[in-house]
């Protein structure tokens, strides 16, 4: 398992990854949308009864999929079934297996124009050698089940004497089949007989579709340097070659016959259609749109001249078939719009805007997402555009301030943030003491609370208490001493000059800068010691020589320090258990020495001042923070009640019991207790036990004194990386890099303030 410390420090620059930029949509059951776009798309909604469904495949009027139903005489796992849109109803479908063993399962569908079924079965075994065997059978199916063809194509998928694990399948409309995996499209004629392969050389194809021209086409990214991109290209079977490609423009990881045009392109932010002749790529919709949750969508194509979409939400399991009617804005009631700003959109943040939607009959979440990492928009160029929205007319109703290039201090101090002390004395359902203080804390400045994080976890640094005492905090002097009295030890692991300066600015970056007036002080003495510091560690980390653990270095004192991130009650073990002694939770370097145990979190949204909407803007707050789904969330619920069940349930006991409810003892006569759960890193694995007071108790104190993440600006760091660099390589002197700095860092504060 990678070092954790480094995680944390990556982490606390990274930008994460999101989706989807919204506008209008239409509920289930309702006919509402938000002020926008001419025509929308309203779903209606069917219901799916299993939540197993797997290969799902549109058709002609009728979804097929398979089902995991184990069978205890056959050794079958998959079953098949069909929902027949025109009749509403689904049932099992009893195929014909022609030479198929009994174990065999349906492992990939596909069907034709014709109505024709394409069906791979597949049966894995072992010889009796104990090797893994698999063998693959291709069968062919008329509309009414009777069977056409059923061959053994096992040689004609097998690479090196072992079956290719089949990734995909489509049929064209002369009935031949296109079978993928590994790189290569296996070519099968009408009758179901090999007729060679397509190499791709390596190359991943990224899905296989029947277009409306009939022709098979395939889709894979083209790694060619400045002209790679998303390809869709045309398997040219009589030449066994593909044939004329187009670079498309955007995520090519789901393709079907489209609509009115050749093909349908999706993914999680949206359906768009695609025009071979053109080379044009027009989106139809946002999933939000349509109060859709674009991560749930399994498979989307037309059925009855409808776009239809199988959606599978992974937190209750529900399965629905939505039929996507274009509708004109005008004929529907109209929701007041609240817009969500968000540098990048969290699936937690688009699982939340889909279900308020859906149930709001006067609001309606739309999300304005600042940076699209499928768009050809430069990053600088986004965090330019949000603030200038931000602080502009334009500004969302709500912020996402979660995100490290949201500067939430700047933005409290210039008074773009609404105080949301005030929703909360008025609430019926939520008050201040309904949560953590720390965590109303990290995000209040003066008197105001800006945002309230849903949940968070913590950053904290352990060194052995035998080395730090049990005092908590300590200043960048204080650890530069520490590493001077241990010089035979690693102070962090793999530790170079940009891990130091990193760790150092991310964690001190506001005592250097003042966002909200735009100055800043790295000819500070403090700053030119940072630099002192880092200059005595390596330019690049050696990894060379024998690999020895993190815990056995930790236990052994050739490592001195463990950073670690706590999001679960039980984290609070592992530091000990890897020290193999008492720890203390000293925390990260500061300029003052106070301790800094960061709380951070992904999920904390604000009020703008701005907004004209602020009513509807804390209802759906409100509803977020009171959701108890948990399928997106992580680390602690900031609210006091959910914390103390988690904290509860990490100290419970519970002893395993034998058939008849005794408990079992181990070999001492000592009560076994019931498995936790553990933790493994490297060639050391823990297992948790339930937490004791004193850890709880730990754990506690950390929640108290935690302040939040700093705001890390990438940009910040790599200007002074840039400049620092010929200090560390013996080009220039301390004070030549240290002025350049400052004067580099003077201008980008101030155009960024």
């Amino acid at each position: 398992m990678k070092n954790r410390f480094r995680k944390i420090l990556a982490a606390g620059l990274a930008v994460l990854t999101a989706v989807s930029l919204a506008a209008c949509g239409g509920g289930e059951g309702k006919d509402n949308v938000a002020s926008g776009d001419e025509f929308v798309y309203v779903p209606s909604y069917v219901s799916l009864d299993d939540d197993r469904m797997s290969n799902p495949t549109l058709e002609n009027g009728k979804l097929y999929y398979t089902v995991y139903n184990w069978d205890e005489e056959t050794g079958s796992s998959q079953t098949m079934y069909c929902y027949d849109v025109a009749a509403g109803t689904s049932q099992e479908v009893k195929l014909d297996r022609g030479e198929a063993p009994e174990d065999a399962n349906p492992n990939r569908i596909t069907a034709d124009s014709e109505g024709n079924l394409y069906v791979v079965w597949e049966l894995n075994a072992w010889d009796e050698f104990d090797n893994y065997t698999r063998q693959v059978m291709l069968a062919k199916y008329d509309a009414s089940g009777t069977i056409l063809y059923f061959r053994d194509i096992t040689d004609d998928v097998s690479e090196d004497g072992q079956a290719g694990y089949i990734q995909y399948m489509a049929a064209d409309s002369e009935g031949r089949a296109y079978l993928v995996f590994d790189g290569k499209i296996c070519l099968f004629d009408g009758e179901g007989k090999a007729a060679g392969k397509v190499e791709l050389n390596d190359t991943y194809i990224q899905c296989a579709a029947r277009g409306r021209d009939g022709k098979v086409y395939v889709a894979y990214y083209n790694w060619n340097g400045t002209e790679g991109g998303n390809v869709l290209a045309e398997v040219d079977f009589a030449g066994r070659q593909l044939g004329t490609s187009h670079t498309v423009s955007g995520n090519l990881n789901n393709i079907a016959p489209g609509l009115e045009k050749d093909f349908l392109l999706y993914d999680g932010k949206g359906c768009y259609e695609y025009d071979l002749a053109t080379d044009t790529r027009e989106k139809l919709l946002s999933w939000l749109d349509s109060d859709i949750n674009g991560d749930y969508v399994e498979k989307a194509g037309v059925m009855d001249g409808k776009l239809t979409v199988v959606i599978r939400d992974w937190g209750t399991g529900k399965t629905e078939l939505a039929f996507l009617k274009k509708t004109k804005a005008s004929e529907l009631a109209q929701k007041e719009e609240i817009v969500v700003g968000a540098f990048t959109m969290s699936q937690e943040l688009k699982a939340a805007a889909v279900n308020f939607n859906k149930t709001s009959d006067k609001f309606h979440i739309t999300v304005r997402e600042y940076y699209d990492y499928n768009s050809d928009m430069e990053y600088k160029d986004a965090i330019t555009n949000m603030n200038n929205e931000i602080t502009s007319g334009k500004c969302p109703d709500i912020l996402d301030l979660s995100n490290s290039n949201i500067k939430v201090a700047a933005l409290a101090e210039k008074g773009i943030l609404a105080d949301l002390n005030s929703f909360l004395d008025s609430s019926s359902v939520l008050n201040r003491d309904s949560f953590v203080e720390s965590a109303l804390k990290a995000y209040t400045y003066g008197d105001v609370l800006v945002g309230i994080p849903k949940n968070f976890m913590l950053s904290c640094v352990a060194a052995k208490t035998s080395q730090v005492g049990d005092r908590m905090g300590w200043s960048m002097q204080d650890i530069i001493d520490f590493a001077a009295e241990h010089p035979d030890a690693e102070l962090i692991e793999y530790a170079s000059q940009a891990e130091i300066l990193s760790m150092f600015l991310m964690f001190n970056q506001d005592s250097f800068i003042d966002w909200g007036s735009g100055t800043c002080n790295f000819n500070s003495e403090e700053f030119k010691k940072i630099l002192e510091f880092a200059a005595g560690f390596p330019a690049e980390y050696n990894y060379d020589g024998e690999r020895v653990s993190t815990p056995t270095k930790l236990a052994t004192g050739k490592l001195l320090l463990y950073g670690d991130s706590i999001r679960q009650c039980e984290d609070i073990q592992v530091a000990e258990a890897m020290f193999n002694e008492p720890v203390t939770w000293i925390g990260y370097p500061t300029l003052d020495g106070s301790m800094a145990c960061l709380m951070d979190s992904s999920s904390v949204y604000g009020i703008t001042e701005k907004s004209k909407q602020k009513e509807g803007a804390w209802i759906f707050l409100e509803s977020f923070l009171t959701n108890e789904d948990e399928m997106f969330s992580w680390g602690f619920s900031s609210r006091k009640d959910k914390l103390e069940e988690d904290i509860a349930e990490a100290s419970k006991v519970e002893y395993v019991t034998d058939e008849n409810g005794e408990i079992v003892l181990d070999e001492n006569g000592d009560p076994i207790i019931s498995g936790m759960g553990g933790f493994g890193y490297d060639d050391w694995e823990y297992t948790y036990h339930p937490c004791t007071e004193e850890e709880i108790e730990t754990l506690r104190m950390l929640i108290d004194v935690a302040i939040p993440m700093p705001s890390g600006d990438e940009e910040v760091l790599k200007i002074i990386s840039e400049e620092a660099d010929p200090y560390f390589q013996g080009q220039k002197s301390l004070d030549e890099v240290v002025d350049t700095i400052q004067s580099r860092m003077s201008m980008y504060v101030g155009e960024n303030s």
